[in-house]
């Protein structure tokens, strides 16, 4: 039997050895003279962030704007044992995502590579050289020509956000307006749009609020204990992915996806039938495959085809919270939701009650409220690349911004969150003022400052079609409603630290008023 005094030396032993190793660990950045956010013992610099204090996004704008970092183009910080570098000088953020992309061109994040085959195949979570052919091949899908056919299917679920409101403020007198929670109905609009875009039918959310896409959507990032463990591991631990059995999809959400899309794609095939979205432009492809014989193109296997519909179920939920924080915003300032709301009823007029695609891409002001709430409120509130030099390097070097290398292997950070918050490029950044986006404006505007949609060849490919979301959801709104402040609106914005993507804490309550 073993004695006490054994168990305590194993445990003395077991304990120095992580205190050495830690210490072992830590010093990383300080050997190499380069200024750190001082970690905590085997947590690293995560520790706010796993006690739910703070979320990443958060912590990284946090350590940009840190007074000691102030003068430094980059910081040294820790994922548990990782170092990893947060990007500060924008020349070195040009480097990483457009000038030497290739020795940047994966993310650290990364997927089960047998149990989470959706996650796998998308373009978000797959590497080199599979994520160029994928890139690729559906690059021709989001053409200008393309989005433009889909623009009667977007207008549909448009018209259904307006008989929404409509049965919403019906009966109401202006001042007694109903108060709603702005991004329930974002959300329901967007997974109405999800569906006919990407999944190839009409959900119709907004006619009935409870629909199972919508049930999937609202549950892909609501943490349980569980979930938390797979994202921290998707993100900041990804070499324990297999170990840990860390999933991005939940199953159950994976069987969804999985059960619509392949029921989608055989009616499509036996009817013939023809719609302009997601759905029939991998059809196409597959088509096109099969008359060149060719059996490795990816959409001959249904889990490819069923992830890149997913990665467009993302998308539209990040597009639901920009949308109601543009809506705070007009409501915070009635004058520019004023000249905002006389463009597009101007413009509906012009086109005679029926707006086209041309007449929206016309739109001026819209265009400069857009990309104002982008710059306050951007979907991916950071970037992050993986170090991978060519020519099987160890190291790379980012002389002459800095005087760091970054090992083979280290995840690298940009927090366009922080970069669109910088006074420096963006004068009393916290004003929500779309005259930043006059034409004239732009041409003063320092290059890498604005990232919303990334930049280089990973930016968002659907960059296009979500703008185009979003303006819509924005015109339907407006254009027979407007919003004001009520007794439970928020004075000013404050983040949910829960919460991976930007999310006001309290919710966003509005008053809705019917203006026509």
């Amino acid at each position: 039997m073993v004695d006490s005094t054994t168990i305590l030396l194993v445990v003395i032993t077991i304990l120095t050895g992580v205190f050495v190793w830690s210490r072992r660990t830590y010093v990383y950045w300080q050997r190499r003279r380069v200024k750190f956010v001082r970690p905590t013992h085997l947590l690293g610099n995560l520790k706010e962030v796993l006690k739910l204090e703070n979320s990443f996004a958060l912590q990284l704008r946090n350590f940009y704007f840190d007074k000691r970092f102030e003068n430094e183009p980059l910081v040294g910080i820790y994922l548990f044992h990782q170092p990893a570098l947060l990007l500060r000088d924008l020349e070195l953020v040009r480097t990483v995502l457009i000038e030497d992309f290739v020795s940047f061109s994966n993310r650290f994040a990364k997927c089960h590579q047998h149990q989470d085959n959706i996650a796998r195949f998308n373009l978000f979570f797959s590497k080199n050289p599979e994520w160029r052919e994928i890139r690729t091949r559906l690059s021709p899908v989001f053409t200008a020509g393309k989005i433009k056919q889909m623009f009667a299917l977007m207008e549909e679920i448009g018209t259904d956000l307006e008989i929404y409101l409509n049965k919403l403020t019906r009966n109401f007198e202006k001042h007694n307006a109903p108060i709603v929670q702005v991004k329930d109905i974002c959300d329901l609009y967007n997974t109405d749009m999800i569906a006919s875009l990407a999944f190839g039918f009409r959900s119709y959310s907004l006619r009935n609020t409870q629909t199972e896409i919508g049930f999937h959507s609202r549950q892909m990032f609501m943490l349980s204990f569980r979930r938390a463990i797979d994202f921290c591991v998707i993100f900041f631990l990804p070499k324990f992915v297999k170990l840990l059995n860390a999933r991005f999809f939940a199953e159950d959400h994976a069987d969804f996806l999985r059960r619509t899309i392949v029921s989608v794609i055989k009616e499509r095939e036996n009817s013939g039938k023809m719609r302009n979205d997601l759905i029939e432009a991998l059809l196409t492809l597959k088509k096109e495959a099969d008359l060149n014989q060719d059996e490795t193109h990816f959409t001959h296997q249904p889990d490819y085809l069923v992830a890149q519909a997913a990665i467009f179920e993302i998308g539209g939920i990040e597009t639901s919270g920009v949308m109601a924080f543009a809506l705070y915003e007009l409501a915070k300032q009635p004058k520019i939701q004023t000249r905002l709301r006389t463009e597009i009823c101007s413009a509906y007029e012009a086109c005679s009650g029926s707006l086209t695609y041309e007449k929206v891409m016309e739109l001026q002001y819209l265009n400069m409220v857009v990309d104002e709430t982008l710059r306050k409120y951007p979907l991916l509130p950071f970037l992050e690349r993986e170090c991978t030099p060519i020519n099987k390097k160890r190291f790379y070097s980012f002389r002459p911004h800095a005087e760091c290398y970054a090992r083979r292997g280290m995840p690298v950070f940009i927090s366009n969150f922080a970069i669109h918050y910088d006074p420096k490029y963006w004068p009393n950044p916290d004003l929500f003022d779309p005259e930043r986006f006059t034409t004239e404006q732009k041409k003063t505007h320092k290059p890498m400052s604005y990232l919303p949609f990334g930049a280089g060849p990973h930016n968002c490919i659907g960059m296009s079609i979500g703008l185009l979301q979003l303006k819509l959801g924005l015109i339907h709104f407006l254009r027979e409603h407007c919003v004001e402040f009520c007794e439970k609106t928020v004075d000013s914005i404050e983040f949910d630290m829960k919460f991976a993507l930007l999310s006001n804490k309290d919710g966003i309550y509005l008053r809705i008023v019917k203006c026509v």
